[in-house]
């Protein structure tokens, strides 16, 4: 059996195949709630666990930055006097590329500040 889960402002449906098990209990619980148990909560159930399952099968570059990284990109927006992207904060990507472009600059300059304030001593 497959399922598809279409989002029409998008234009966009995706279907997905089932196994046998999971198409027959589905099958039970369509029953059910067409006998008048709470579709509701049935579909709240369906999303909340969507919303844990669909940011995992995204590609990497899509998912939000991991908390490393924003540590990392405040230090570096911080010491370079820059601001974070909006981009960077909600793309996993988009943070990478903050980082790879920045960190090089921020490594160089704190390089020169301690070169600069060893030979003050």
């Amino acid at each position: 059996m497959a399922l598809f889960l279409v989002d029409p402002v998008l234009e966009m449906s995706i279907q997905l195949t089932i196994s046998e098990p999971i198409e027959q209990a589905l099958a039970i619980q369509w029953q059910r709630m067409e006998q008048g148990n709470n579709r509701d909560n049935f579909c709240r159930r369906i999303a909340l666990h969507l919303d844990a399952i669909i940011p995992e099968a995204i590609d990497w570059d899509i998912k939000s930055p991991t908390p490393a990284q924003m540590s990392f990109a405040l230090v570096i927006s911080k010491h370079l006097g820059i601001p974070l992207p909006a981009d960077a904060v909600r793309y996993r990507g988009q943070m990478h590329a903050f980082i790879e472009q920045h960190a090089p600059v921020m490594k160089e300059r704190q390089t020169k500040a301690y070169i600069q304030h060893g030979q003050k001593t």
